[in-house]
């Protein structure tokens, strides 16, 4: 999930229990199991009807579903030779960075209103030249509509005729999910999307595709999402209908609220960006997205499962009527879902709300939303039975939402021990960061050695007393809170540097800077990324900035840097072997892809002069491109009488041409030259036959040959006296 750069490993699902009462009418309601909720799609048939108040127009009464939507697909498998290949993509076109050439896939989501729970999606490809075949996976339970240039294939795959360039296929697909939950709250068939006839917020379907080509040249896949009318569509939601759009650009990250027309906030856009904003300068703990899509989701006709829903890397959705001024807020819960990088293994898991619950109800504190009161009667839910004699590391344990309520006491309390056994100069922000950074998926073993690193043996014991037991914490009082949290701890963040030229390319093709969090290099090139150390908060902390190579560490940085201060580390990687490579600094990560370069072509071989009167000097001229539109290369030997009159090695950038010269001095005789495929050039020098000596005369200019047959001995030769290879073999 992590960022430079780079992206998050694993995409997040997270939604915002409803503890409280309801916006407008409702009861209080118990949480519920972990357990008993599941999200589901009207394709399984375990969805109703789409269930619209259009006469009371309630907001959805309070419930407390925790579901799982699953990750979104994101995969990618290659195959590439020097003659074609072969590529599969779900999710993402981070397939080849930089392709000369691409499959264009374009999904546009409608909305059919005479049919409530249901929209069309076109999924249209734009095929280049060398593709030979091309292969969509539709998804399960659609009813495909229409077709051009595409056949049934085996299962949900159809097939590419082949010939049409723009083919396309239309299908329905039926968009509602809800969760479904048994339990005190006895709420059932509440939605998580939805298509409401006249709108709808919902995911856009995951279309897997893959492709085959001629050539050496990869041919990658650029992908889009559009509306086919008014709208707007981020990572994986997409809203269906009227919209108004705000932003607002703070701390590296631009923020879009979208506001449907039939939406209401509670909340006005710039109080929102406010409270987002503080966060995010507040949250120094990596995985920081670009650009963080907030939906405000209508609650005049519908009646949501949930207050908010976060899912991929840097989408969410809120409620319209979700207010600020709560220590349930949210707006910032589902903020910081999005700065969760780490994939939580099983034992961990309960962190992933825990954490933002926890900081939820700290940062409308720190913003002045609620006073200490609200955000002490937010953590007491975990004091309560049943939830807090869960064990947090066992999610078989969790009864009525206890990662969320015991979790988030647990968190409070290990931020308040870490506060006071380091003097106010560090806090759970630096757990959060380190889980962040770390290789792989994050355990409780993992969890409680970053707490023991950063506050000590004590600190740790009392986590893993309170998450690994049935044992609860105790809330604090104010006067407690005022001495842990009256001074700003370090804040201190690593990651991949945001400026341009962080991340750098170098070697024998090229030199260029990049951007992104997937990049493509070849054998022999070097990337330079430039690691940053910040520190946003009011006391110096020590930092260990990591160069993480595949989950190894192969440099490390580490110090002190002082409030306010910036430090900047230079991190270098030669790739020698083809593979896929993950880079990381901090919390930020970065998909390296590297091949072996295509051939180099020979396109022009010539002479100075192609007859000459008598023994003299010779100079040739090879010209080499590269016309495969990726960094190329050849080893180029031309040899001579008495040995190589050219023997280069050359790298070439895309669209690159060189010329390589030689001179040879040659005696009385006819020779014959060949470079690779191209037309032979001859050159002539004395009268063939005439054993006299006849002087340095020279005759007509050389030509530049194109391609043709390769070397052969001249019938009548005196002698075989040169030969042109092009030797394409491994860069050694």
């Amino acid at each position: 999930m992590a960022r430079a750069g780079g992206r998050r490993v694993v995409a997040a699902v997270v939604a915002v229990l409803l503890l409280t009462s309801a916006v407008t009418g409702g009861g209080l309601a118990a949480a519920s199991s972990t357990e008993n909720a599941a999200a589901s799609s009207t394709e399984n048939g375990s969805v109703s009807e789409p269930r619209l108040e259009s006469e009371s127009r309630q907001f959805a009464a309070d419930t407390a579903p925790s579901t799982d939507l699953g990750q979104p697909a994101e995969r990618v498998s290659k195959s590439v030779t020097a003659s074609g290949g072969s590529a599969a993509a779900v999710g993402t076109d981070a397939v080849f960075e930089r392709a000369p050439a691409n499959v264009t896939a374009v999904q546009e989501l409608r909305l059919t209103p005479e049919e409530p729970g249901e929209i069309t999606v076109v999924q249209r490809y734009r095929v280049p030249d060398r593709v030979s075949s091309l292969k969509p996976e539709l998804p399960e339970a659609v009813t495909v509509t229409g077709t051009t240039g595409f056949s049934p294939g085996n299962g949900t795959v159809y097939e590419w005729d082949g010939n049409t360039s723009n083919p396309s296929v239309t299908f329905a697909m039926e968009v509602n999910e809800t969760v479904e939950l048994s339990g005190p709250e006895g709420a059932q068939g509440r939605y998580l999307f939805v298509d409401a006839g006249e709108w709808a917020l919902v995911r856009h379907p995951a279309v897997p595709t893959s492709w085959s080509w001629s050539g050496a040249a990869p041919v990658g896949i650029t992908r889009a999402t559009r509306t086919a009318g008014e709208g707007y569509v981020g990572e994986w939601m997409a809203y269906l209908g009227a919209v108004a759009t705000r932003e607002r650009t703070a701390h590296g990250q631009r923020f879009e609220l979208v506001v449907p027309e039939q939406a209401t906030l509670t909340e006005s856009p710039d109080a929102i960006f406010d409270s987002l904003a503080a966060a995010g300068d507040r949250m120094r703990v990596g995985d920081r997205d670009p650009v963080v899509n907030v939906f405000a989701a209508p609650t005049t006709t519908v009646r949501w499962g949930v207050r908010g829903l976060q899912y991929g890397d840097r989408d969410m959705w809120v409620r319209d009527a979700e207010p600020l001024a709560t220590a349930e807020n949210t707006w910032l819960h589902e903020y910081v879902h999005t700065r969760q990088g780490y994939e939580a293994a099983s034992s961990a898991r309960w962190t992933n709300e825990a954490f933002a619950t926890y900081y939820a109800a700290l940062l409308a504190l720190e913003q002045d939303r609620v006073d200490f009161a609200a955000f002490r009667e937010a953590l007491r839910p975990g004091t309560v039975r049943p939830q807090s004699d869960a064990v947090l590391t066992e999610p078989r344990s969790w009864v009525d939402a206890a990662n969320y309520l015991k979790g988030s006491l647990v968190a409070g309390d290990t931020d308040l021990r870490i506060r006071l056994a380091t003097d106010g100069t560090r806090s759970l922000q630096a757990v959060f960061s380190a889980m962040n950074a770390h290789s792989g998926p994050v355990d409780a073993r993992a969890v409680f050695e970053s707490v023991g690193t950063v506050a000590g043996p004590e600190v740790r014991r009392a986590a893993v007393t309170y998450a690994g037991t049935e044992r609860t914490p105790d809330l604090w009082s104010a006067a407690t809170h005022a001495e842990a949290f009256g001074s700003t701890p370090a804040l201190v963040e690593v990651g991949i540097a945001t400026e341009p030229g962080a991340l750098s390319v170098s070697g024998p093709y090229r030199n260029v800077t990049r951007s992104g969090s997937e990049l493509t290099l070849y054998t022999g090139e070097t990337l330079t990324m430039t690691g940053a150390v910040t520190n946003a908060g009011g006391s110096a902390g020590g930092y260990e900035a990591r160069f993480v190579v595949d989950g190894a560490v192969e440099a490390s940085e580490s110090g002190t840097v002082a409030p306010g201060e910036r430090v900047t580390y230079r991190f270098d990687r030669t790739f020698d072997e083809p593979g896929d490579y993950t880079l990381a600094v901090g919390g930020d990560r970065v998909t390296v892809e590297v091949y072996e370069p295509p051939r180099a072509t020979v396109t022009g071989l010539s002479a100075n002069r192609t007859d000459l009167s008598g023994p003299g000097a010779v100079a040739f001229t090879a010209t080499v491109s590269n016309t495969h539109g990726v960094p190329a290369r050849a080893n180029v030997t031309l040899r001579g009488p008495d040995g190589p009159i050219i023997d280069r090695r050359v790298a070439l950038d895309a669209g690159e041409n060189r010329s390589l010269s030689g001179v040879v001095r040659l005696d009385r005789g006819e020779y014959e030259f060949t470079l690779g495929s191209a037309d032979p050039l001859v050159v002539t020098v004395g009268d063939v036959g005439d054993d006299g000596d006849a002087g340095d005369g020279a005759g007509g200019d050389g030509g530049t040959s194109g391609f043709g047959p390769g070397f052969g001995p001249l019938t009548g030769l005196v002698g075989l006296l040169g030969a042109l290879a092009l030797l394409a073999r491994r860069w050694e």
